[in-house]
């Protein structure tokens, strides 16, 4: 399952770079949502967690690796922030997606999978 995770949250890392490039904001937000989202998985794994909910994981992720103070408050805050840009996007269609805000949404993602990584290590 883990492998299946890492295959998946690169792929949509990638996929969120090549929509960036093509200037298709909305759709660069969700997949940079989902890599974080995969990668996240991916580390409750690692403690024998898991959870099919978007609420789930971020509430595990804070209450295992935030609270214990394994990763910073910071990283909760930006996947919190990257899953409200994926809501809006998939279901209210309310909020305009700009190149700085995808480029935002990235490049904090993007320090979150690096995080990740590092204590993977």
């Amino acid at each position: 399952m883990l492998a299946l995770l890492c295959q998946t949250f690169h792929e949509a890392l990638q996929d969120a770079e090549l929509l960036f490039k093509n200037r298709r904001y909305q759709g660069a937000t969700t997949r940079a949502y989902y890599a974080a989202f995969h990668m996240v998985q991916a580390l409750l794994l690692t403690k024998g967690l898991e959870s099919r909910s978007h609420h789930g994981v971020a509430h595990l992720f804070r209450l295992h690796f935030v609270k214990t103070k394994i990763m910073d408050p910071e990283y909760s805050q930006i996947l919190a922030r990257a899953q409200k840009y994926r809501e809006e996007a998939d279901y209210h269609h309310t909020m305009e997606f700009t190149s700085h805000q995808a480029e935002e949404t990235l490049k904090e993602i993007k320090n979150l999978i690096a995080a990740i990584k590092k204590h993977l290590k």
